[in-house]
């Protein structure tokens, strides 16, 4: 299958700000005198995880806006969300009890994807996105 434009470009969106979450939430540990090796590794490979199931959960919607059967699209989505939470989970098991892994720094990049899309909000980028879609819509409307 091949990647939508509108997959990459905000699965890179979300890439991004996961990255400048977890350089914050590093920088974070390190003031408080907790860096380590099992922060940056919990941190790397959970803001992985984070952007691993967001775009797994993009290339599931555009797999479904393909799909003709609307159930079969409605049962797809249920299936790919409960595929993506065990993933989470498992790695939040292993994230606790594997030593060479600090958990909460392998937690937290988890919650970058929906602060991302939070910021992005507030700071009008999905609004602006969503305007200029709207206009071009309204010119192919009016040809």
């Amino acid at each position: 299958m091949k990647l939508q434009p509108a997959v990459k470009k905000e699965t890179a969106h979300i890439a991004l700000g996961v990255a400048v979450g977890v350089a914050a939430m590093l920088a974070v540990f390190a003031l408080l005198g907790r860096f380590d090796y099992t922060v940056a590794l919990g941190g790397v490979l959970g803001g992985a995880v984070a952007v691993l199931n967001f775009l797994l959960l993009g290339l599931t919607v555009q797999k479904i806006t393909r799909e003709t059967n609307e159930e079969r699209g409605r049962k797809l989505m249920q299936f790919s969300y409960s595929m993506r939470m065990l993933v989470m989970a498992l790695w939040l098991i292993l994230a606790v009890s594997m030593p060479f892994l600090h958990w909460v720094a392998a937690a937290l990049p988890l919650l970058f994807p929906r602060l991302t899309i939070a910021v992005m909000q507030l700071t009008g980028v999905y609004k602006k996105e969503q305007d200029n879609e709207e206009k071009g819509e309204q010119v192919d409307h009016e040809r």
